[in-house]
């Protein structure tokens, strides 16, 4: 699961049923089986905007997650460990598990976050409580626009979606697996760095699919728009 990703990655069945023998994800003894495409209908609109914004009372807690976070582009920030809070919810339909959400809290690198060059790459690595990789997140970006005092954020979503419908999946018909949420701003003097936390939803239980069909693995990565930046606050 924490293989790097190069583009779309076409997985067969078997491929998807045979991660539910890898040591990245983790899941409560007493959850209930996965049904097959609720999981990504839980994982859209409000139901995400809520887990990513707290508003759901957790579960309960795990600990020992970290995540190393880099960068690269005109410069290479040294990559830095930090801890991951982890919660879960049983807030889900039909009593399908609800996601694992994950905040990387960037407050003890100081005042100015964690800084980043203009035009690069983020990767993100978020371990479990053995040290093992759960998944290795890439998202490149381009915010060689922005203006100074300025802040803005990128969602980047990981799906299954069925071969041939890649662009053209219905919402129902995508699974969504990962989910990270990145947040910038730029100083008075232009700087750009990661600011306040990292938000990440991961799945409690690997993806069970019955439907014998062919699935591919597709990365979406989403911005706002008018405005793309907004004033600090």
């Amino acid at each position: 699961m924490g293989r790097r990703l190069k583009g779309v990655r076409r997985l067969k069945l078997s491929s998807l049923r045979s991660l539910r023998k890898g040591p990245g994800l983790l899941s409560p003894p007493s959850a209930s089986p996965v049904p097959t495409p609720t999981v990504s209908r839980t994982l859209l609109g409000n139901f995400e905007e809520s887990l990513l914004r707290g508003r759901f009372a957790p579960s309960g807690h795990i600990e020992g997650f970290t995540a190393e976070i880099g960068a690269s582009g005109s410069y290479c920030p040294q990559h830095v460990t930090l801890p991951v809070t982890v919660t879960f919810f049983d807030v889900s339909e039909q009593n399908a598990p609800a996601p694992f959400l994950g905040v990387v809290d960037l407050n003890p690198l100081g005042r100015k976050g964690y800084s980043v060059p203009k035009v690069g790459t983020i990767q993100v690595t978020l371990f479990n409580p053995n040290q093992t990789v759960v998944k290795m997140f890439l998202v490149t970006f381009d915010f060689s626009d922005m203006p100074a005092a300025h802040m803005t954020f990128l969602r980047h979503r990981l799906f299954l979606v069925p071969v041939g419908e890649e662009g053209n999946a219905s919402p129902t018909r995508r699974l969504l697996c990962y989910l990270l949420h990145l947040r910038f701003r730029s100083s008075r003097s232009g700087r750009l760095s990661l600011h306040g936390d990292i938000r990440l939803l991961f799945s409690r239980r690997s993806l069970e699919l019955d439907t014998g069909l062919p699935y591919e693995l597709q990365a979406m990565t989403e911005a706002p728009h008018n405005p793309r930046y907004s004033p600090l606050p």
